[in-house]
């Protein structure tokens, strides 16, 4: 699931969230062409839960919600149930929410917690941008993938691979993409990689401390987790909290790394144009010689090389 995040600037106390949100709901106006009806909620776990990040203790819990879109169009009403998820939880005296919606969130948090003022709720999403993407592709191309997340070298994250990319091509017209388990290993992939004008989505694949296999999708302003390709500390959670847990970890520990990371290398010149070239260079090269030693192969009537 895709999600957003969002920071709660009227309520800190997350029980106190938690109570607006299970509350009744009332329902649009029917006379308007859209109307959002039929609202329930409930709260996922009896009692809060916590985890550390960083440090610092984090209290969570999950309100799985539901109402029913309807539509009018003259005499025909369409009804179409809609359902989610929100992580709700504190840290450091701030409140936050990670919802498992982007277009309508913040409407969707309103009317949960029966906000009507202005500015109650403000976005606190990663907006990510193509160049960001092509450094951390450009870290696992060279096979630097190692980020020590302290001083003290305790533990490190690990970029182990690049599942998939997807973007546009310099004409505006063509959408480009690659998928696959081993995409960073197959050389005419990134043919598509050439080609491509804007990042605009990445999956990758980590590691990071008792973590063994964490995949995240990148797009800006949100973020996913597949959890069920997921392995590590939190497989014996039950399937809400390690979801829960993958979400704040990702959010809170994960992401902010890479942030880091990307700009400390921009810092020190380890990326900037000149290192975008080179590496344009660089992978056009080695594409040009997997062909020509195709070609020739084939030619010889050899086995193609592989």
């Amino acid at each position: 699931m895709a999600t957003t995040r969002w920071k709660d600037t009227v309520t800190s106390d997350i029980d106190t969230a938690l109570l607006l949100l299970m509350r009744k709901v009332e329902n649009d106006n029917r006379s308007s062409v859209m109307s959002r009806e039929n609202w329930t909620s409930e709260k996922v776990f009896a009692e809060n839960r916590n985890i550390t990040l960083f440090g610092n203790e984090i209290i969570f819990n999950v309100i799985r919600f539901a109402y029913d879109k309807i539509t009018t169009c003259g005499v025909d009403v369409n009804v179409i149930p809609q359902s989610g998820n929100i992580i709700v939880y504190s840290a450091n005296n701030s409140l936050n929410y990670i919802i498992d919606k982007n277009t309508d969130a913040k409407l969707i948090l309103r009317k949960l917690l029966s906000y009507t003022g202005k500015n109650e709720i403000d976005s606190n999403k990663f907006e990510f941008d193509c160049d960001f993407f092509l450094w951390l592709i450009n870290r696992v191309y060279y096979a630097n993938n190692s980020i020590d997340v302290n001083d003290k070298n305790e533990f490190e994250l690990e970029l182990k691979s690049i599942k998939g990319f997807s973007g546009d091509t310099e004409d505006l017209q063509t959408k480009v993409s690659a998928t696959g388990e081993s995409v960073m290993n197959i050389i005419s992939t990134l043919s598509f990689f050439l080609e491509s004008r804007k990042l605009k989505q990445i999956n990758l694949a980590l590691k990071y401390k008792s973590h063994d296999s964490i995949e995240l999708i990148l797009k800006s302003g949100t973020l996913e987790v597949d959890y069920k390709s997921y392995s590590g500390s939190f497989e014996d959670d039950g399937r809400d909290e390690l979801i829960a847990k993958l979400y704040l970890m990702s959010y809170m520990e994960i992401v902010p790394v890479l942030i880091q990371e990307y700009r400390t290398d921009i810092e020190n010149d380890l990326w900037n144009k000149e290192r975008y070239v080179e590496f344009m260079n660089n992978v056009a090269n080695t594409l040009k010689e997997k062909i020509e030693a195709k070609t020739t192969a084939i030619n010889k009537g050899l086995p193609e090389i592989e």
